[in-house]
């Protein structure tokens, strides 16, 4: 026998459940065999649909990350030096002579 799973949420049903309790359950078992088939497929295949997709993007996204570690700045092309600009805003920046030490 085929059965839909429900989502059941905080407070149980809505109404209608708590006035005719188990009127979905009544309902279904009154559908045809042919509808009940096509409705749990129907769901199953959007199940799958979105499993598919998932996967579909996680390729993408796992091969960009891969590709992504190449777009660190190389040590190689390093400048030493760091621009006044920069040592103002890091608060770093000395005033004064060369030789006078930090």
């Amino acid at each position: 026998m085929l059965n839909r799973s429900r989502l059941l949420r905080a407070g149980g049903a809505g109404m209608l459940d708590k006035m005719v309790p188990g009127y979905k359950d009544k309902i279904w078992a009154r559908l045809p065999q042919g509808l009940k088939e096509q409705q749990v497929r129907s769901a199953n295949s959007a199940f799958e649909n979105h499993i598919k997709q998932h996967k579909t993007w996680q390729g993408y996204l796992l091969a960009f990350k891969d590709m992504e570690k190449n777009f660190a700045p190389s040590a190689k092309f390093r400048k030493p030096a760091v621009d006044w600009r920069r040592q103002m805003e890091r608060g770093t920046m000395h005033y004064g002579r060369w030789y006078e030490g930090p």
